[in-house]
């Protein structure tokens, strides 16, 4: 049987790869990278790590805002110096559950600094004959009974009777001289009757005005809130009359201010 020759593969020329390489390498040309890896190795493709998957957290229901209640602002204590709460008022006696008993009733002029009001009505005023007698300072005023007018006309003086109170409730009687039977004017006397017919509205003073020989009057404003006098309710005009001239109503000749007169005592 006839013997088989193997053939072998051809073997190539070392010289001819080499012949084939460039003469010279170009410097700046980039370095071939050498492969580790087996040409006939099968490449594997890294996984990438497995995410971790973080679970959000589950939002926590908003509890309900419970409401807020602001403190009541605590209202201040009164003041227990409020002036008006203390002011004594005209009818503070009504307020104290008594009532006021008038002893005494002066029979005067209103001073220059006093606010007063006049009782308003023909009931509240008498046109009657007067004596006034003066010792020193002091001026007293008497009614004389009319059957003793005739024998001291040159002593006793015709006038009109007031019935008057001031801001702190006050009675008196005011005089004022009515003008003589010559009929002469009396500047005085004028502006008197004039400020006494004012007084019956409003609350009236009155300063002397000695240059020209009369009377000043002054009234309140009209924004000022001023109480309308409280006139007693349980007094006639002739108790009035009776409380300020007691002791002092001439009805007999032999009176002592009388006797006095004459020149008896």
């Amino acid at each position: 049987m006839p013997k088989t020759v193997s053939q072998r593969p051809p073997v190539a020329d070392a010289h001819s790869d080499v012949d084939r390489l460039p003469d010279r390498l170009d410097p700046t040309s980039e370095p071939i990278p050498m492969s580790t890896t087996p040409p006939d190795a099968p490449t594997s493709e890294v996984s990438p790590a497995p995410s971790t998957i973080v679970a959000e957290p589950t939002p926590t229901p908003a509890l309900p805002t419970p409401p807020v209640h602001l403190a009541a602002e605590r209202p201040h204590p009164p003041d227990p110096f409020d002036l008006d709460s203390l002011r004594l008022g005209s009818d503070f006696s009504a307020g104290l559950g008594v009532r006021r008993v008038i002893t005494t009733v002066p029979v005067r002029k209103p001073s220059k600094d006093e606010w007063f009001r006049r009782r308003a009505g023909d009931g509240w005023a008498l046109q009657t004959a007067v004596l006034e007698i003066e010792k020193g300072v002091e001026r007293s005023t008497y009614i004389l009974a009319r059957h003793l007018w005739p024998e001291y006309l040159g002593e006793i003086t015709p006038a009109v009777l007031y019935i008057c109170m001031n801001r702190q409730g006050d009675l008196f009687v005011w005089r004022v001289k009515l003008p003589g039977p010559d009929g002469r004017p009396n500047t005085w006397t004028e502006s008197a009757l004039e400020i006494a017919k004012l007084a019956t509205t409003t609350w009236c003073r009155m300063k002397s005005d000695m240059a020209n020989g009369t009377y000043t009057p002054f009234v309140a404003r009209e924004e000022a809130v001023v109480a309308e006098p409280a006139w007693p309710t349980d007094l006639t005009m002739a108790d009035i009359m009776r409380i300020a001239f007691r002791g002092r109503l001439i009805e007999t000749n032999d009176h002592p201010v009388l006797r006095e007169l004459r020149g008896e005592l």
